[in-house]
């Protein structure tokens, strides 16, 4: 097998991801059409870009329709759009994609705007798509705008029905929303949108601004992910709940703590692979009680025997204590566990009770302590390769003395703030680390700027060199500057001597500018004192 390092395939795509990301604020699953417009810029870029992409280029017919102005539109990402109005003869079109009608994998359906029953399909019709059948397509992906939310449950079950027409082999459903997803969620019944395609797929996505009802268990799902009615009943949980025990990936967004507890108690879920629940929010701001959820009657743990990858979201509110239990108790596979420390019995999830745990990401907020949850980290995570702690907003905390994560490779604590001591801390007692990112917290006097030859001559007094760290990365973020002027701050002189005292250190990232940076790296390795033991610095690489 090819590592993912060297699998050209495996690069391109992650470049286009982050392109996606970086030029529009968006990611692939969600924006579809705009990654897959991504894919066909890059496709120009050079001949392995193409290579690599044409099959993917390939492989996806975009449909766009839009009922004021009048126009619909088909398209592969191989040809231009191509425009059909009822003057127009639909020959052009339909030789225009006859030639991808056996390499079509996935029809994506762009919504733009509002449409009454009976227009969707003339859309469809003066389109081209039905005038023949796509016998290869198993996935289709549904994207609504703003302006076709008037009756999104209408709009979404005709253009499926219409698709599932021509296209007898989808599997794969993905229904999501364009543009803000904050207001007005309409509601979607799961059975009326899969009509009668319910028994032939296997895999059903609903995106954020889409509140769904169970009105009919589906057949057994490999895939769910969606957000439950505000109102679920009773019956519609248990519903939830058989289908749950046969998917390989479930996803339940804002639900209630309560529905949650109903949804998995008892339940063996003997195929879970992946699982992501947000708890509801809006139900602790309405002052709903947490009441009935620490009932621990016999059997009603759940079972996850294959479940490898777990995230676990929801601001300010109690989960499940069975859920907790059973994803440390019953969930030997669990090796990737995204945590929100921000859930108000987070510590019950006794991490170090995971035997295969292998990465840890934990996430909180302004006002939480974090410190309980580091405390239980450094000193029972010694099975983790990769932790990560994210928050919105600073928060401040400690590294203690005695640290046991032996097989931590990766550290990524960018929105902790611990003091500069506490950084040789982790450099000094990790042997295993390679990348590490911190931010450092100001204490008193570090601001106190030195000339540059005195900085020089107490950086050399500083330097402390950790012969056995194998650390590569090293990301460190302070509140200020710490070169001015041709002067150093005593932080900067700390800073300074970490980075001598790292032989393996490669590349470096931190808030001064790049090229002053350069420029005082540059400067200490004139220094003999310096060099000879910062050799290393000649080929860092300054972010």
């Amino acid at each position: 097998m090819v590592h993912r390092l060297f699998d050209t395939a495996d690069v391109v795509l992650r470049i286009a991801r982050l392109v996606l990301a970086l030029e529009r604020q968006a990611d692939m699953r969600r924006h579809r059409p705009e990654y897959l417009a991504v894919l066909a810029r890059l496709c120009r870029v050079c001949r392995p870009l193409h290579a690599t992409l044409q099959p993917i280029i390939h492989s996806h017919l975009l449909l766009s329709v839009r009922i004021e102005p009048r126009r619909s539109a088909l398209r592969t990402l191989a040809a231009s759009w191509i425009s059909a109005r009822p003057a127009s003869p639909r020959a052009p079109v339909a030789q225009a994609v006859r030639r991808s009608v056996s390499r079509v994998r996935t029809i994506v359906v762009d919504l733009l705007s509002h449409a009454e029953p009976g227009q969707l399909r003339e859309h469809f019709a003066d389109s081209g798509f039905c005038a023949q059948p796509w016998p290869r397509a198993t996935c289709v992906f549904v994207r609504v705008s703003p302006d076709a939310i008037k009756s999104p449950g209408c709009v979404v079950a005709q253009a499926l029905a219409l698709v599932f027409e021509h296209a007898r082999f989808v599997s794969s459903v993905y229904v999501m929303r364009s543009g803000p997803t904050n207001y007005a969620e309409p509601e979607l019944d799961v059975r009326r949108v899969l009509g009668a395609q319910a028994k032939w797929v296997r895999s059903l996505c609903v995106g954020d601004g889409f509140r769904c009802q169970i009105s009919e268990c589906p057949v057994p799902l490999a895939e769910l992910a969606l957000t439950l009615c505000a109102q679920t009943s009773d019956a519609q949980l248990e519903l939830l709940r058989r289908v749950c025990a046969s998917v390989r990936r479930l996803e339940l967004r804002e639900i209630t703590p309560r529905d949650l507890d109903c949804v998995v108690a008892g339940v063996e879920f003997g195929c879970l692979q992946r699982l992501r629940i947000c708890l509801c929010t809006h139900a602790i701001l309405s002052g709903a009680s947490a009441a009935g959820l620490l009932d621990a009657g016999p059997g009603r743990d759940p079972r996850f025997p294959r479940l490898r990858q777990m995230r676990f979201e929801g601001y300010y509110q109690t989960a499940p204590p069975i859920l907790l239990r059973a994803l440390a108790a019953a969930a030997p596979l669990l090796d990737h566990l995204h945590m929100d420390l921000t859930i108000r019995n987070s510590a019950e999830l006794e991490v170090w009770r995971i035997p295969r745990l292998r990465r840890l990401d934990m996430r909180t907020t302004v006002g939480v302590d974090v410190q309980p949850a580091l405390d239980a980290l450094f000193a029972c995570g010694q099975t983790l390769d990769i932790v990560a702690v994210a928050s919105h907003g600073r928060v401040e905390g400690c590294v203690p003395e005695s640290l046991h994560l032996e097989r931590v490779r990766e550290l990524w604590l960018a929105d902790v703030c611990v003091p500069l001591p506490h950084v040789w801390r982790l450099v000094r007692s990790l042997p295993l680390l390679v990348q590490l990112e911190a931010t450092v917290l100001y204490e008193a006097g570090q601001d106190m700027l030195l000339e540059t030859d005195d900085g020089l001559a107490t950086i050399a007094e500083h330097i402390e060199p950790v012969l056995a760290s194998r650390l590569e990365l090293l990301a460190l973020s302070h509140r200020r500057d710490v070169l001015v002027a041709q002067r150093i701050s005593r932080l900067g002189v700390q800073l300074m001597a970490l980075l001598c005292s790292l032989p393996a250190l490669r590349r470096f990232r931190g808030r001064d500018c790049k090229s002053t940076v350069e420029a005082f790296v540059a400067r200490m390795l004139d220094d003999h004192q310096v060099a000879r033991v910062a050799d290393h610095l000649r080929r860092l690489d300054v972010c």
